[in-house]
């Protein structure tokens, strides 16, 4: 195992994780509310996925639980992120916050955004959304880790 990932408190790191979940459900569930016309439109119906839209109307009951555990495993590894770069961000909660979602939101717009927006036919108003919840459960969820994970 990497000495980076020893270094890690694995129970914090555990907790932090289950509250990124839950900021995370919370926030796309508003999200999802927000943006349901979207979903509806005939046009799109074939870029949700077969988990998500089995067939037209609301995602099936196991859509929920997969979606819990892979938000889980984000949350993890956006855990261990900032375990590994705290040290590099300032001391000041608020600036630290707005550092650790700095990088992050880069990484998510260049890693995810720019390669949805080039390949996927989806509105573009829609990715503006996602990426905005992205970006405000990453800030809610850094002021977690930060307290969390000194």
């Amino acid at each position: 195992m990497s000495v980076w990932l020893k270094k890690n408190r694995w129970d914090k790191i555990f907790i932090a994780a289950i509250l990124y979940t839950a900021i995370a459900m919370l926030a796309r569930q508003a999200e999802a509310i927000l943006t349901l016309d979207y979903y509806k439109m005939p046009e799109y119906f074939g870029v949700w996925s077969k988990l998500m839209m089995p067939n037209a109307g609301p995602p099936p009951a196991g859509f929920l639980g997969i979606s819990i555990l892979l938000t889980f495993i984000g949350g993890l590894v956006l855990a261990i992120f900032y375990n590994y770069i705290k040290t590099l961000l300032p001391d000041k909660l608020i600036k630290r916050a707005f550092s650790y979602t700095e990088i992050v939101a880069v990484i998510m717009l260049v890693l995810s955004y720019f390669p949805m927006y080039m390949m996927f036919h989806l509105p573009f108003a829609l990715l503006v959304y996602w990426f905005i919840t992205g970006v405000i459960i990453v800030f809610l969820s850094s002021i977690v880790f930060i307290k969390l994970l000194k």
